[in-house]
């Protein structure tokens, strides 16, 4: 399997072309999606040693999940699955970018990879600036692209209250 360089110095993580990822004391890295046409962010979830690695030699999206503690590969349930097409690190490599093609079934006929059912995690904005300090979610994505109910059946959710 795929080995990662130590972190040595400042120059060698910021100046050179060894892959160093800092994981934090969780033993994880976080790691935005995007998807690679659209160039929208998909989700956000956090990779462990194991799931980066992963990531990196299957060219299939791996994550860890914090509340289910455990490596998942995105689309195991789903039929939709991560494909990447091109991962990025950032400068002092602790937070990973990768550009995703959504592979398998399309749920509803359009491409997903919420698991609410919704096209991307990011279906809600956030209103900014003066007014209500109450603020209320507006929802950007009016419909889902599934019926997660359908698709995942009596799975557990993965949302933590």
């Amino acid at each position: 399997m795929i080995e990662f360089a130590d972190r040595t110095s400042v120059q060698q993580v910021e100046e050179s072309n060894d892959l160093a990822p800092k994981f934090d004391a969780n033993g994880v890295i976080p790691c935005v999606t995007m998807h690679h046409e659209s160039r929208e962010v998909l989700m956000f979830a956090f990779m462990n040693e194991k799931a980066l690695k992963l990531t990196i030699t299957t060219g299939l999206a791996h994550y860890w999940s914090r509340s289910r503690k455990k490596l998942w590969k995105k689309g195991e349930s789903s039929g939709m699955f991560q494909k990447i097409e091109r991962m990025l690190i950032d400068d002092d490599q602790d937070c990973i970018v990768i550009d995703v093609s959504l592979t398998g079934p399309k749920a509803g006929g359009e491409e997903a990879s919420c698991h609410v059912g919704y096209r991307s995690c990011f279906y809600r904005e956030v209103p900014v600036g003066e007014g209500d300090t109450k603020r209320k979610l507006k929802f950007i994505e009016n419909e889902k692209a599934f019926d997660p109910k359908a698709v995942y059946g009596d799975a557990p959710n993965p949302t933590q209250l």
